[in-house]
Formats: C-alpha cells, sequence, structure tokens
C-alpha cells in the first residue's frame, strides 16, 4: 500500500510542476526581431545587413515587418506552435539587386510553425526557416 500512495505521490507532484500546462508559459511570438538568417531549402543565406529586416509581432494580432527599405503589415493567429501570417500588405519600392524582400516576404506569407527561446526566435515554412534574434 505504501508503494501505491507514492506512486500516486509522484503523480500528483508531476502533473501539478509541468510547465506545459501553465498559460503564461505558452511560447509567444509576441515582440520584436531581427532578422539574422534566412534559410531555404537547407542552404543558409545570411542576412548582409540585418537591421534590414524585421518583424514586430503585437499582442492584438498584428505584424509589422521592415523589408529591406520597404516596409510591410498583416494580421496572424499563433496555437501553440503553429504559425499563420496574412498577406503581407507591402510598399513596393525597388531596394536594389542583392535584395532579399521577395525571399524574406514569401517566407513570412508562407509560415507555419514558430519556436522561441529567450535568445532567438524561429519561425519555419515549407522550404526553410527564418531565424530572430531580439531586437535592442
Amino acid at each position: 500500500m505504501r508503494n501505491v500512495t507514492l506512486v500516486i505521490a509522484a503523480l500528483i507532484l508531476v502533473s501539478c510542476s509541468d510547465p506545459a500546462t501553465a498559460p503564461g508559459d505558452l511560447p509567444s511570438v509576441t515582440g520584436s526581431w531581427v532578422l539574422q538568417s534566412l534559410q531555404i531549402e537547407g542552404g543558409p543565406a545570411m542576412v548582409a545587413e540585418p537591421g534590414a529586416y524585421t518583424a514586430d509581432f503585437t499582442t492584438d494580432g498584428l505584424v509589422s515587418a521592415r523589408a529591406d527599405c520597404n516596409r510591410c503589415s498583416a494580421s496572424y493567429a499563433a496555437a501553440g506552435t503553429s504559425l499563420e501570417i496574412g498577406a503581407l500588405a507591402c510598399t513596393r519600392a525597388y531596394c536594389g539587386n542583392d535584395s532579399l524582400f521577395d525571399e524574406y516576404v514569401a517566407a513570412l506569407d508562407a509560415a507555419t510553425s514558430f519556436e522561441r527561446s529567450s535568445s532567438s526566435l524561429v519561425i519555419r515554412y515549407a522550404r526553410g526557416n527564418l531565424r530572430f534574434v531580439p531586437e535592442d
């Protein structure tokens, strides 16, 4: 009987301390982020000018992004680690031949999930991922 009591007590402690069940600990994309790398189909594409590509996710479901010399905005929905960004509305200035504008906007439009740590945000899409760090 004592073993059964110990097992039940252990199960109660484990279920109460499970951080995945605490609402405040759920992952969130909320915050201001600076793009560090854009990976497309396995090949990393480092961003030469990180400050030129940013994303700011607000708590009210809106994202605004800097995509080189253009600005974009859309709504977004995140549930668990799933992420869906609505069609981005962007200004359309020509940013130069080396711009990652098209690739960056396409990646955000195709976002499917994210992973967040204290020092980074990774947004995944079918062809690769975007890696961000918090904006200073």
